[in-house]
């Protein structure tokens, strides 16, 4: 009698140009998992020190929660339109050319604002461990980072993954280290001053909108296991989001720092000064090369730049932004979340209204119930909350 392998039996899709296996249940949930978490979970206990445990708390759920409406909708999207798209294409087919050219636009500033991001916080962390000028270790990361940025190191796409599952386990280990020390003298402190504060934070971490078509191309029509797959991913995020707060805010309190690990450091001793802030570079150093080489070869792709010009402008276009005074890590995490995020989040709302109107395809088993209650619902939440990060920035 032969055995077969069940992932050898399994179908192929066709996706980005090659054939892939089908992705099961708990790889799909892996992949949305790991377009989601990332380096952004280091200012989450930042914002949650600020307004408060209780608030705090309330917020990290509340927010995951309405991502996870909005991924559900974009899913329904996917699963009408019958094709696999990305957002750009999703809105070129529901809004028009238009409404690409807003999409990508968003995306090149959000996924350039990122890098600015991960330049400052890199910084921040080596200078935790090494001591010195935050602004010669951010330069330093550069130099390192550009040359393989601008050879592609298309390999490193293959970290998101691994990346991801280290950043658990770190979080485990930091948890059962940091348990003796944890103490919440201060749990019912609330910060009504800082009430909106940690909106564009937690939307900028929990923003993992790309990888809800992906997931559905590379699932096929298993449209109930793409609805199962993207619930049980933000039920994850939204647990290991609200734990590492919970963590890191019982230990530091109100000394929370803005890169997480700096923080805990100074709390818990030198060992965890270098375990924690080596862990806070390797996060935020991959995420800079995934975006980076995201971002050039998307301008290289799309827009036909040329790739070493493409390289060089994903490279230097960051430099430029960071040394205008783009410097705090926190702040240029709440505009990129609260602003451009919430804009990314309105047009995939309009892309549901359209494609609800005039898809071809009947969303069937995967439909979401109350789709029309959910759009309204978070719409307004995203229209507060931007036209609130809009006026927090003058």
């Amino acid at each position: 009698m032969k055995y077969h392998r069940l992932d050898q039996e399994r179908p192929v899709v066709h996706h980005q140009g090659t054939f892939r296996k089908q992705l099961s249940l708990w790889e799909a949930v892996a992949l949305i998992v790991s377009g989601t978490v990332g380096a952004g979970v280091l200012g989450i206990p930042y914002a949650i020190a600020k307004v408060g445990l209780i608030p705090g708390v309330i917020y990290i759920i509340g927010v995951g929660l309405l991502v996870m409406g909005l991924h559900l909708l974009l899913g329904e999207v996917a699963v009408r339109t019958g094709e696999n798209m990305q957002l750009a294409g999703l809105a070129r087919r529901y809004l028009g050319k238009s409404g690409e050219i807003v999409m990508d636009v968003v995306f090149y500033i959000m996924t350039l604002g990122a890098l600015v991001v991960y330049i400052i916080g890199v910084g921040n962390a080596l200078q935790a461990i090494f001591g010195g000028e935050t602004f010669l270790w951010s330069m330093i990361f550069f130099v390192l980072a550009t040359p393989l940025l601008l050879r592609g190191l298309r390999t490193i796409k293959t970290a998101e993954l691994l990346l991801t599952i280290a950043i658990f386990a770190v979080v485990v280990c930091i948890g059962a280290w940091s348990s003796p020390h944890l103490a919440f003298p201060d749990w019912q402190f609330i910060n009504t001053a800082a009430l909106f504060f940690p909106y564009g934070i937690l939307l900028f971490a929990f923003n993992g909108t790309t990888a809800i078509p992906e997931a559905h191309a590379l699932l096929g029509k298993r449209n109930v296991l793409f609805k199962h797959a993207v619930i049980i991913s933000s039920v994850i995020t939204i647990v290991f989001y609200t734990v590492f707060a919970l963590v890191v805010v019982g230990v530091t309190g109100f000394e929370t720092t803005e890169v997480a690990t700096i923080g805990l450091g100074l709390a818990l001793g030198p060992t965890m000064v270098i375990f924690g802030n080596l862990f806070a570079v390797l996060a935020m150093a991959t995420s800079y090369l995934l975006l980076g080489v995201s971002l050039r070869d998307s301008l290289h792709w799309d827009y036909k730049v040329q790739q070493k010009t493409a390289g060089l402008l994903v490279s230097f276009l960051p430099l430029t932004i960071f040394f205008l005074g783009v410097k705090e890590f926190i702040k240029t995490i709440e505009v990129i979340g609260g602003v451009f995020v919430s804009i990314e989040m309105f047009l995939i709302l309009f892309i549901y209204l359209q494609a609800r109107r005039h898809a071809g395809r009947a969303a069937g088993t995967y439909q979401v119930h109350h789709g029309l209650w959910m759009t309204c619902m978070l719409l307004i939440a995203f229209l507060v909350g931007g036209v609130y990060s809009v006026f927090s920035i003058f």
